[in-house]
């Protein structure tokens, strides 16, 4: 059986071969870039604002990925709206 390169490799550690295969089928040749975030800005704010009670700021930066600063910026930018 063939191995694979070093960062198909290390997709294979975390997802299953299958996956990997999908990867390079769709992205192969491609240079990929991950975004620190996993969320976007636009979808916590969304979800922020469906929240009318209290909002853990810290535990839904944590979450999110995004600084409690910024999660409190979001939560003005709704109010203001």
């Amino acid at each position: 059986m063939y191995e694979y390169n070093k960062v198909y490799q290390e997709l294979a550690e975390i997802l299953n071969e299958r996956d990997v295969e999908k990867i390079y089928k769709n992205f192969r040749g491609m240079q990929v870039n991950f975004p620190m975030r996993l969320y976007s800005r636009e979808s916590v704010k969304k979800e922020l604002a469906t929240h009318k009670g209290e909002i853990d700021i810290k535990d839904t930066a944590m979450k999110t990925g995004y600084s409690v600063y910024t999660i409190r910026r979001m939560i003005n930018e709704i109010k203001g709206e």
